[in-house]
Order: structure tokens, then C-alpha cells, then sequence
């Protein structure tokens, strides 16, 4: 029985805040063959699933090494801890190359291999899949003197005591430097992990992108006697930082953020992580180890906001690619506070990924947004006719891309969440989009389209509508999130979505005779688990080494880029 195939060349941009021009997208498909005739039980091979564009990079340079995730199997009938796994994968990985990561949320690890390396390393039984570590990069009222806020009908949520006081919202990006919007009267910042390069003595963000989005997110107008606000401006902040001061870094880098913020969700309140920060989308969800990373995170009740990158027309970065999380694309607000006269820059990315819905869900103000600055920063030195002074000599920065909607969506699930604290991701990711607003009527736009989504978010209607009851979508999980979740999932009963598929008699097989792989993926009803009751501290997340720069100097080349849209 051979394995669901699915292969995708895309036209996307190495720099989500960096576009040059849309581009448009290129999907070749094969349609998986499945003979009835071939028994279930029956070994399918022990190769490993090695991902297309790594395979491409083997061939063309069969001596060059290369940054990869490796992901382990689950196997039968005893299921390992995540942390368990994770340490076979790094072990493994060791063997035959450099290791580098941990990776517990995808039962895996990162490390660096020559294609032969890879190619021995696929044969071993043990191994569930190799993708290439991607680079990854930025996505780029009172006396309130931005437009966005009231854009999004913030304020209206401020004017009825609303804040994001008691949300915490975790910021996966180049890290937030403790400025006085973000650290008085009381810091906010409540916790800070590295998994980026080295940070200079009492430097928390080089590169400054972080700390904009943090702002955009909770920034209270200390500084600027509150001109420039964010949208939930007593929301706490976790500084996640997976960017190096040039605005890059690997794959392995955000997914080993999202396994920090997930072990450690209990301990700082985490209910949001906001990624401004993307991947080029080389194949579909279901094969890519950020997007498994982001769906753990969303199962454990952790809102995901992602942005879709900058890419234009037919390009959507991952891990904004996946269909659980909740995908931002950018407007033009125009300087003013009414939709109507709103537009879409052509750089924000839209489209259909593979085997996912329309992105974005929502779209939000993402052009000339200010917020906090980073003096002598790497953006503030590229960028100087981008800083902004409030009328008491405080200066802001100005920047654009659907990095800047993603925070100003973040704040929107700050100030939801404040009022509905016992929501599950999928019932925010509900209220946002039925409560989106059309824009753009003075130039006869409607919606939906899908460019858009839904619409622009309002924050006030979504925290004034009732809490929906979620119907159950059949949202296939990604391969690695399926890999890594069998640990807890073990035992409870196994709900088919077809008895009989691929000419397989499900009723007959169990936790113990199944062979997990992509069929069994497929079939699985996962709607049907109990996820509220999971023991998830047995995953040992949190018995983790976090080792938070092994990877850094990798001599990988990455396309140089121009300075992000204005």
C-alpha cells in the first residue's frame, strides 16, 4: 500500500516581511494510490519520509550539509514520553551527524547531516520522518494618535473596563526589550527564554521587531502620555526569542519556542502566542513540523495567531498555512479609524494552501502601524526614517506587514479572552470570524472574499457576542502533531471515519496490531478524543533540557532581502 504523496513547489519569499513582488503559486499533486487488495497489517516499508525540498537540496548537492528535523515514529504497544522520544531522535542524530535541538512537542529533534547521512538515517526503523530545519524569518483615541486601535474597536473595549489584565500572550519573534510601555508601573514582560543566538550583555532585543510587536500587542503609552497604545494595554507579555538580531532563524528554533511555552503554560497564564514570523510553505500542513508544533500548542488550549506573510497573491507562510490556527492578513487603515475607506496592500499574503482553508481568517490594520522602538536596533539603523515622535519628544517606530496585524489580532484575543476566560482556541478562532466586519465600502468591496477572510476583526462585538458551541470540523492533524500526541491519546477508544477504507476492516484493529502512519492519520476521527482530559505533564515536556543555542552558526545560504513594505 503505498503512502499518501503530496508534493507542492511554491513561488514564496524567504523573508515574510520582505517582499519583492506577489507571486504566484505553482501545486502539483499526486492523488494517493490505495489497493484494496493489499492487507493493512502488512509491513509498508521502513523508510522514513524524507520531505521534497530536502530531497531536492540532497540531490543537488549530494556533499552539502544541511539543517533537518527528524521526527520519530510511534510505536506500539508501550508508548514513549515526547522527552523520551526526543532524546532517541537527538541520540540518533548524533550518530550520524551534528545534533543539535530537543524537539518533545513533535517527538523529534534538529540536527545537522550530508544527504548520505540522511539517506542511512531514513532506513532506520525507528524514524518517522526527515524535513529540512527551513530558515524563518520576521513577517513584517484618548490622546491616541493611531488609527488602529479604534480600527478594530479597542477602545470601545477600554471605554467598558476592558484591558487584557490576567492574559498572558507569548511573543515567538527577536524578543522584547524591557521598555517603560512595557515594564511600568508594573513590568508586564513576565518570563524571557533564548533559543536564538547570544544576546549582548543587557541587549534583550538586537533586531527591534519583537519589541514593535509587543507594543502593537500590550503597550500602554507610558512613554508617549498615551499616544501610541496598543490593543490590550494590561495584557502580560512572555518574550519567546527565536530571531537573531538580523531577523532570522530555523524552524527548529520556533518549534523548540513552542515546546517551552506549552510545558510552561500552566506556570505564567499562557493563552495566546502571537507569530509574526514565517517559513516559505514547501509542502502542505500535513507534512510540516511547525505547523504539527502550532496544532499541540492549539489542542492544549493555547491560541495561535499567525501571520500569512507578505507574499501576495497565492502565497501563505507556515506555519499560517495550517487550518486549526487563527491566520492574519493586513489592511491599509489610511490613517483613519472607519473601514470604510480601508484597502488591501497587494503584498499581504492570500490564498488556498494545500489541504487547509482559505487563509487568512481575519484580516487586520497591518500598514504604517506604529509602535515601540529600539534604539540602535538593527530596524531602527536600516530604517531611519521610520522612527515617530509623540508630542512630548518620546519617539515610536513606524513599520508595515501582517507581522504588525498579527500583534493588533493577538491584543483582539487579549481582550476576548479577558472577558471569556474559559474559551477553547476553536471557540475564539469562532467568535473573531463570525464577528468580523466588511470594509472597504466606499470603493464597493464585499464580503467575504478571499483575500480577506471574514473580514476586519472587532473586538467589541466579538467580546460582546455569546460563546458558540464549536461543531466538530474533521481537522486532520499534521504527521508530527499525530506522531507526538500518541502518548497521550494511547488507550482511549479509536473512532473511524470510515469502517471500512481502504478496504480495511477498522473494527478489528487496536492500539497494539495498528500500524501508525499516514493511513491510520487519515482514517482517525480525531474530534472523538476526550483532549480536555489528557494527562499532558506525561509527554515530560518539562524534564527537558532547554538548551537554547546549539544551532546557531549554520553555513547555510539565505537570500539576502530589501526593507519590508511601507
Amino acid at each position: 500500500m503505498s503512502r499518501s504523496v503530496i508534493g507542492s513547489v511554491t513561488s514564496a519569499l524567504l523573508g515574510n516581511v520582505f517582499p519583492t513582488a506577489a507571486a504566484a503559486l505553482l501545486v502539483l499533486s499526486v492523488s494517493p494510490v490505495v489497493t484494496a487488495e493489499t492487507p493493512h497489517l502488512n509491513s509498508r516499508g521502513s523508510s522514513a519520509y524524507i520531505a521534497p525540498d530536502l530531497q531536492r537540496r540532497m540531490q543537488s548537492n549530494p556533499t552539502r550539509q544541511v539543517p533537518v528535523i527528524v521526527q520519530m515514529k510511534a510505536l506500539p504497544p508501550v508508548p514513549r514520553t515526547t522527552s523520551q522520544a526526543a532524546q532517541t531522535a537527538l541520540g540518533l542524530v548524533r550518530q550520524h551527524g551534528q545534533g543539535g535541538k530537543a524537539l518533545g512537542i513533535i517527538q523529534g529533534a534538529s540536527g545537522v547531516l550530508a544527504p548520505s547521512e540522511i539517506d542511512a538515517l531514513a532506513h532506520d526503523p525507528r524514524v518517522a520522518a526527515i524535513y529540512e530545519d527551513h530558515p524563518v524569518r520576521r513577517s513584517d483615541t484618548t490622546n491616541l494618535v493611531t488609527a488602529y486601535p479604534a480600527e478594530v474597536n479597542a477602545t470601545d473595549v477600554w471605554a467598558a473596563g476592558g484591558s487584557g489584565q490576567g492574559v498572558t500572550v507569548a511573543v515567538l519573534d527577536s524578543g522584547i526589550a524591557q521598555d517603560p510601555d512595557l515594564s511600568q508601573p508594573t513590568n508586564r514582560i513576565v518570563a524571557a527564554v533564548n533559543f536564538a543566538d547570544p544576546l549582548p550583555l543587557g541587549v534583550q532585543d538586537p533586531g527591534g521587531h519583537g519589541t514593535h510587536v509587543a507594543g502593537i500587542i500590550g503597550g500602554n503609552g507610558t512613554s508617549s502620555n498615551r499616544q501610541y497604545v496598543g490593543i490590550a494595554p494590561r495584557a502580560n507579555l512572555l518574550d519567546v526569542r527565536v530571531l537573531d538580531s538580523q531577523g532570522s532563524g530555523r524552524a527548529s528554533s520556533v518549534i523548540a519556542g513552542l515546546q517551552w511555552i506549552v510545558a510552561h503554560k500552566d506556570v505564567y497564564g499562557i493563552r495566546v502566542v502571537n507569530v509574526s514570523i514565517g517559513a516559505p510553505a514547501t509542502t502542505d500542513f500535513v507534512h510540516d513540523p511547525i505547523a504539527a508544533a502550532v496544532e499541540v500548542a492549539w489542542l492544549r488550549g493555547i491560541v495561535v495567531v499567525s501571520s500569512a506573510g507578505n507574499g501576495g497573491f497565492g502565497v501563505v507562510d507556515s506555519p499560517g498555512i495550517d487550518p486549526h490556527v487563527i491566520t492574519v492578513g493586513a489592511l491599509d487603515d489610511q490613517g483613519t479609524p472607519s473601514p470604510s475607506d480601508d484597502i488591501q496592500p497587494a503584498w499581504t499574503g492570500w490564498g488556498i494552501p494545500i489541504g487547509s482553508d482559505a487563509k487568512p481568517d481575519v484580516v487586520a490594520p497591518g500598514r504604517r502601524i506604529v509602535s515601540l522602538r529600539v534604539p540602535g536596533s538593527t530596524l531602527d539603523k536600516l530604517l531611519p526614517d521610520r522612527v515617530v515622535a509623540a508630542s512630548n519628544g518620546a519617539t515610536y517606530f513606524r513599520l508595515s506587514g501582517t507581522s504588525m496585524a498579527t500583534g493588533v489580532m493577538s491584543g483582539v484575543v487579549a481582550l476576548l479572552l479577558e472577558a471569556h476566560p474559559g474559551l477553547t482556541p476553536d471557540q475564539v478562532k469562532a467568535m473573531v470570524s463570525r464577528t468580523a466586519r466588511p470594509f472597504g465600502q466606499q470603493f464597493g468591496l464585499l464580503l467575504p472574499n478571499p483575500t480577506a477572510g471574514m473580514g476586519i476583526s472587532d473586538a467589541h462585538a466579538a467580546v460582546g457576542s455569546a460563546p458558540p458551541i464549536v461543531a466538530p470540523r474533521g481537522l486532520r492533524l499534521a504527521d508530527a502533531a499525530a506522531q507526538a500526541l500518541y502518548p497521550v491519546l494511547y488507550g482511549q477508544p479509536l473512532n473511524w471515519k470510515d469502517p471500512s477504507y481502504a478496504g480495511v476492516d477498522w473494527s478489528q484493529l487496536n492500539w497494539s496490531n495498528l500500524i501508525w502512519d499516514n493511513l491510520v492519520w487519515d482514517n482517525l476521527n480525531w474530534d472523538a478524543f476526550n483532549w480536555n482530559n489528557l494527562i499532558w505533564d506525561s509527554l515530560g515536556w518539562n524534564n527537558l533540557i532547554w538548551d537554547s543555542a546549539t544551532l546557531n552558526n549554520l553555513t547555510l545560504d539565505v537570500p539576502s532581502t530589501g526593507p519590508p513594505p511601507d
